[in-house]
């Protein structure tokens, strides 16, 4: 048979079997030539991820029904097979032996978990990666996760500063270094960019020197305190600051991403996913009010292409339960719970909603059809842990006059069991007394 047919005619197979890994790696099987020729096709489709594979019932513990009632695939880096970094190894050193293959990659979607179970260190192979990922010029669907809790290996926060240039379709998840993200953003053509999703991305967070903050310094010196509905965020000044190296960057939602494709042409931008974790009470509030005006701004500057829109903010599972689930809770949690952190959930949903109903409501959306809003359930009987909080009357005015919306979305619950990223769980190595003023110093002003 194959000596019998063209060329062409496997080509017009083999294209219909992209996606169907197992079928093409078989086929690739049956011989030289065949493989030769299905090759390109089964790279066209790569998937080497653990982050999309839903819900894990085997992790969960009904013992603790708040903390582990539900664990989902993209929680950490604890719940991946492990095949994963065996298979990921063997992509990369194909495309290292044979790196013109790279180009045939158009739809590219993995896991950054690095290391495998039992490694101590980045092996050879794993140092090739960002050879890899920059080869990959043709990559238009790229859907990229960072899950891993790694904070003493250089080379993972060396990535080039242009990668996938191609991509329309961009999906980001976990948490990453800024400097990945702005390499990706900053590559792509932003007129070519169709759908934008940003799930549950948050900034690892980093020091003046570029290293990752250490979870204690990033808890610390956070600035957690403020008024959600004013303009108390990350201004043009102190993101300037961030990217100079004269400020740390704290970890919280990633709205880097918004910010700076917001000010390039959307002219493609048809759809819009943002999927935020439960709101922290403890980390940097200044990034979740920038994400949250971004956010609306972003829509904003697509309103003349945009045809889907989903926002999403993860509901702590203590946020709405029953008091008697939180028998087992300690009474100054529950006071905490009750007085500090339900008010702040009410602060932060609303001020986030306030922004987002404004811009539905201000600007006009030619193509948007449809608009799924969730985890908004606070604003229906929550209260304000401000002296003088705003008036709600006009946030729900908005939700009664915005075409895109009606009230029952507020009923829709976003319950999500994961726990913000608050840095990595490290400590510095020890400094001389001027050192360590000095990095305090640049904290305190960040």
């Amino acid at each position: 048979m194959e000596n019998c047919l063209p060329a062409e005619i496997f080509h017009l197979i083999f294209n219909n079997l992209v996606g169907d890994t197992k079928t093409l790696t078989r086929v690739g099987l049956v011989s030289r030539s065949w493989r030769t020729h299905s090759l390109p096709f089964l790279l066209k489709d790569v998937d080497l991820s653990c982050h999309n594979n839903g819900r894990l019932p085997a992790y969960e513990d009904m013992r603790f029904p708040l903390l582990r009632g539900v664990v989902m695939a993209d929680y950490s880096d604890e719940y991946r097979p492990r095949s994963l970094v065996p298979r990921q190894r063997a992509f990369l050193r194909l495309m290292t032996d044979y790196p013109e293959l790279a180009m045939h990659v158009k739809a590219f979607t993995w896991t950054l978990v690095w290391m495998d179970f039992d490694d101590d260190e980045l092996t050879d192979i794993d140092l090739r990666t960002w050879d890899v990922f920059g080869r990959m010029q043709n990559v238009t669907q790229l859907d990229l996760a960072s899950l891993h809790d790694i904070s003493d290996q250089p080379y993972i926060r060396q990535n080039p500063v242009r990668l996938f240039p191609a991509v329309t379709h961009l999906r980001l998840v976990g948490w990453m270094h800024r400097g990945l993200v702005k390499a990706i953003v900053t590559s792509l053509n932003a007129s070519k960019l169709a759908c934008l999703k940003l799930d549950h991305l948050q900034d690892e967070g980093a020091l003046p020197n570029g290293e990752p903050i250490p979870q204690d310094l990033a808890i610390n010196y956070s600035h957690n305190r403020g008024d959600p509905y004013g303009n108390e965020g990350i201004d043009d000044k102190l993101w300037a600051r961030q990217e100079r190296g004269d400020a740390g960057i704290f970890p919280g939602p990633m709205w880097f991403p918004l910010r700076f494709l917001r000010q390039r042409c959307l002219a493609s931008m048809a759809h819009l996913q943002i999927r935020l974790g439960p709101l922290p009470d403890a980390l940097d509030m200044r990034n979740d009010i920038t994400m949250f005006h971004e956010t609306a701004e972003f829509i904003r500057s697509a309103k003349d292409t945009l045809k889907t829109i989903s926002i999403g903010v993860g509901e702590h599972p203590a946020l709405h339960c029953e008091d008697s689930d939180l028998l087992d809770s300690c009474r100054t949690s529950r006071i905490s719970l009750g007085y500090i952190y339900r008010p702040l959930c009410f602060d932060l949903t609303s001020a986030f909603l306030h922004r987002l109903l404004a811009a539905l409501t201000e600007e006009r959306f030619p193509q948007l059809a449809q608009v799924d809003l969730e985890g908004f359930r606070s604003i229906r009987n929550g209260t304000s842990q401000l002296a003088t909080p705003p008036n709600p009357d006009l946030t729900w005015e908005y939700i009664r006059d915005c075409p895109f919306v009606d009230e029952g979305f507020t009923k829709t619950a976003n319950v999500d069991y994961r726990h913000p990223f608050a840095g990595y769980d490290y400590y510095l190595p020890k400094m001389d007394q001027d050192e360590l003023h000095e990095l305090e110093e640049i904290l305190e002003s960040s």
